[in-house]
């Protein structure tokens, strides 16, 4: 998501509500070539241990190539097609880790290049969140984004131990150390994650957006970087998911207001209280650190597969229980089949849609994330029993769609 001058945030995704669309058929899965499994960690400093995929949890190369092919240019820039063709951190950051886990290593040089030569901040390692081409001044606005900087940091950390480059190492380890100093809240309850360095401190609360804790790079970063935080803002990522659902369904929000005192959070003001493209993360980003029984993860399932819906709903109102009357997109049935295998059962990747199903950037993005969290988690395995019923309720869904 992305900031306002001054540290404000909106939900820049806001362009896609309207045209969003889930598209028939996910791509069959032909020339297949594994992407690389993370190296993933049982906990901050403790031994680490690489999970080797099922042989059928893979990833097409055809799903990065068409990534690559539509949203990155030949200089390394990758395009939010759906937001006015603005490019931002959490684009760079995904672009990064896809072309890591590709071992396409040229691209990844080149955007990390366009990434540290356009949105560097003058004095810290951080990333300046938006760039507007064709803008007067691209970058307009210096205020960084925390998401984008946790995944530029740990794609770095992954490149260097797999491309063995010290440099990269020694830069995930300045930006997690800035992260650390610039974008973190000690809590006497636990350190915090702001979504940015300015404008999310207000004088009754905090600003804070959920899907912001990628659970997996706090693992990651706190190899290079070592601190106890991370570990605290590992669990505070997973409790605030926790403790910040919402409405009928117990959801999470897509943004979140946290008393600073007394008080139980709440939706925040200034943003639609909504479940949507940015709280979608959140199971994601559950179930990809092994979270898959979180509350919040079987409230989405829930939710999703909720008979009284025609189709998924691309969002649904926390306040009022009105749901969007179409349905999501390529990226939100990605999340929500990949909760679905983690949390239940229903366990066949190949219902999972590609990145050829997805219209623009943003669900194309969360469709392959969903794709390699399923290839590096295994869960390719036969249909559990009993799961059959709730398993067809979501294709026929996405047929009717």
């Amino acid at each position: 998501m992305q900031h306002l001058p001054g540290g404000d945030m909106q939900s820049a995704q806001a362009p896609r509500f309207g045209r969003r669309l889930l598209l028939g058929g996910a791509t069959a899965l032909a020339g297949i070539t594994a992407a690389t499994p993370l190296t993933r960690t049982t906990g901050p400093g403790q031994a680490r241990a690489t999970e080797q995929p099922a042989p059928s949890a893979v990833v097409v190369a055809e799903d990065w190539q068409d990534f690559a092919r539509r949203f990155i240019t030949p200089e390394g820039r990758v395009v939010d097609s759906g937001n006015q063709g603005i490019s931002h951190s959490e684009g760079q950051g995904t672009g990064l880790l896809f072309a890591l886990r590709f071992g396409d290593r040229a691209r990844f040089e080149r955007i990390l290049a366009w990434t540290r030569g356009t949105l560097r901040r003058p004095h810290d390692t951080l990333l300046a969140w938006r760039y507007q081409p064709g803008a007067a001044t691209p970058v307009a606005d210096l205020n960084n984004a925390s998401d984008g900087d946790l995944l530029v940091a740990w794609a770095l950390a992954d490149a260097a131990e797999r491309w063995s480059s010290g440099e990269w190492r020694s830069l995930a380890a300045e930006m997690a150390r800035d992260l650390l100093r610039r974008a973190v809240l000690p809590r006497p309850e636990g350190a915090m994650l702001l979504p940015g360095a300015e404008g999310f401190l207000k004088v009754d609360h905090l600003v804070v957006n959920p899907s912001y804790f990628v659970l997996p790079a706090f693992r990651t970063l706190a190899r290079v970087a070592p601190s106890p935080i991370w570990r605290e803002l590992e669990a505070g990522g997973i409790a605030l998911a926790e403790t910040a659902r919402f409405g009928r369904w117990r959801l999470p929000a897509d943004w979140v207001a946290l008393p600073r005192g007394a008080g139980r959070p709440a939706p925040a003001p200034g943003w639609p209280p909504r479940f949507s493209d940015d709280a979608l993360r959140v199971p994601l980003n559950l179930v990809w650190a092994g979270q898959a029984q979180h509350a919040a993860v079987r409230a989405a399932v829930a939710f999703w597969t909720d008979p009284g819906h025609r189709v998924m709903p691309a969002w649904v109102d926390l306040r009022t229980g009105l749901a969007a009357p179409y349905a999501g997109d390529a990226g939100q049935e990605a999340v929500a089949r990949l909760a679905f295998a983690a949390s239940v059962g229903n366990r066949r990747d190949s219902a999972l849609p590609a990145v050829a199903d997805a219209v623009h950037y943003y669900p194309a993005a969360i469709t392959l994330m969903a794709r390699l969290a399923w290839q590096d988690l295994g869960l390719s395995a036969p249909l559990v029993p009993g799961c059959a019923k709730q398993a067809a309720v979501m294709s026929a869904r996405r047929r009717d769609a």
